[in-house]
């Protein structure tokens, strides 16, 4: 019922109630003196009350109220007091009654005043069309005694909720309605809502003005567009592509960005014949360095100077001395158990070709090495091997793109170039803290020397400005 009907069943219900009133005085007139002098009846403006105890509705009679019915037994509703009288008590004192009739099933009767209190409760107003907005899901929710943390529709004469759907985060809502509902005196501000399937009406305080940022749907609409882009680089069987997100610094403007849950790590994990193994050149020694450090681990390997310049010649200039010096100690069969020990491609050396890889095995050791797994559990031997990595000579593949896509972009990566193979393998740190892996390997095309460069600049580039 809205107020105008409301309103109209008030002034027409006001007639009758008169009459019956009048009746009623007249009854009370023919009483005794005192009674009548007692139970003058007063007609009121229409008033809305609740029921706070559990009394009884009664009649009025020539010798006082009669109980007619429990007050708890009806159907909780909005009172509407048309009229009051006192009644005496046999101390002398009187009590003051209340005539009331329901506004849901229009049953009436006195009861005492006490068992009332001023307001509305279980009644809505009509809706009302409001400017059609976005709203989202607040980021807290409030306790109230009315239907809260759902999408509800009412139902019944009661006004009853009934509970549709909960509110979901990650969903926006589309507001065109509002109405009031009242509860224990108290008004409540409910909006019509519309997501997708899902309409009803919600406790305004349960939302704000928005609209969400689907983190899921975003993601998976990233990696769509990088798939189709590494799809088509590699559709010639000439290159191999991993690519593989990390957690933004801790700290950085990405990291503190307001969508920064799209990013969060391995959620962006693409690749393009990943799995396909070819010649690694010299990314190969990315493996050298994670045996050497688990080797460090078992007390079979130290940071003598030797060592140390080996390493660095190794990751800064890519010489071959001292990782063949390496297999040639320890043997390719032992380092190649270790490798797939690990995880990694499982058989990279071999005495009678050259070293092989795939993409995704390169990206995972460079997952270990950037988060301190596995074999790179040292802090200060990663530190070394990043630094070196950092300062390795070799630029114009992935460093060479990705500062092209955003200048200022760090990259600390091993590159491999073997006949006509070209490789790159590398930890990108954005200017704003977004942070990936990337191995990219070529071949063919005839490529020879660093001419396959520029193309891998170019990957790596295209990568960049798809997912960040």
């Amino acid at each position: 019922m809205n107020a105008k009907q409301r309103n109209r069943r008030l002034r027409g219900g006001g007639a009758l109630i008169i009459g019956v009133l009048l009746g009623l005085m007249s009854l009370i007139g023919s009483a005794n003196t005192s009674a009548k002098a007692a139970s003058v009846v007063t007609p009121l403006p229409p008033t809305a009350y609740y029921a706070v105890k559990d009394g009884q509705l009664a009649d009025l009679t020539a010798t006082g109220m009669t109980a007619a019915h429990p007050l708890d037994q009806t159907t909780p509703t909005t009172w509407t007091a048309t009229a009051q009288t006192d009644v005496p008590t046999a101390t002398g004192q009187t009590n003051r009654y209340l005539y009331i009739s329901s506004a849901q099933d229009g049953v009436q009767g006195w009861t005492a005043a006490t068992n009332l209190r001023a307001g509305r409760t279980y009644q809505t107003t009509a809706p009302q069309a409001v400017k059609a907005q976005n709203y989202v899901v607040v980021k807290s929710f409030k306790t109230a005694p009315v239907p809260t943390r759902k999408v509800y529709r009412l139902v019944g004469q009661r006004r009853h909720w009934q509970a549709r759907a909960s509110l979901q985060r990650d969903k926006t809502y589309r507001v065109t309605q509002r109405r009031t509902y009242y509860q224990a005196g108290k008004a409540y501000t409910y909006l019509h809502v519309t997501s997708g399937k899902t309409t009803g009406w919600v406790w305004q305080a349960d939302l704000k003005r928005g609209t969400a940022y689907n983190v899921a749907h975003h993601q998976a609409a990233i990696k769509a567009k990088l798939q189709k882009y590494l799809n088509s680089v590699t559709k010639d069987g000439t290159a191999a592509v991993a690519f593989y997100n990390l957690s933004p610094v801790k700290g950085s403007r990405a990291a503190k960005a307001s969508h920064a849950a799209v990013y969060r790590q391995g959620k962006l994990a693409v690749n393009a014949r990943g799995s396909h193994v070819t010649t690694s050149a010299s990314t190969y020694k990315l493996y050298i360095a994670a045996y050497l450090m688990h080797l460090k681990q078992r007390h079979r390997f130290s940071w003598t100077r030797a060592n140390r310049a080996g390493m660095t010649r190794m990751i800064v200039k890519s010489a071959n001395d001292y990782p063949v010096s390496v297999l040639q100690r320890h043997g390719r069969t032992s380092i190649n158990h270790w490798v797939a020990s690990q995880g990694y491609y499982g058989h990279p050396f071999s005495a009678v070709r050259a070293s092989r890889t795939t993409a995704n095995s390169l990206v995972k050791v460079l997952k270990d090495l950037q988060l301190g797994q596995q074999a790179f559990n040292n802090r200060q031997d990663r530190a070394f091997i990043l630094s070196l990595m950092k300062r390795q000579v070799y630029r114009r593949g992935i460093p060479t793109g990705v500062a092209r896509a955003d200048k200022g972009t760090v990259v600390r990566d091993k590159v491999g170039f073997l006949n006509d193979n070209n490789g790159d393998a590398g930890i990108v740190t954005l200017p704003n803290g977004q942070r990936y892996l990337l191995a990219i390997l070529t071949w063919g095309r005839g490529q020879h020397g660093f001419s396959g460069y520029p193309r891998i600049a170019r990957i790596a580039e295209h990568v960049q400005k798809i997912v960040y």
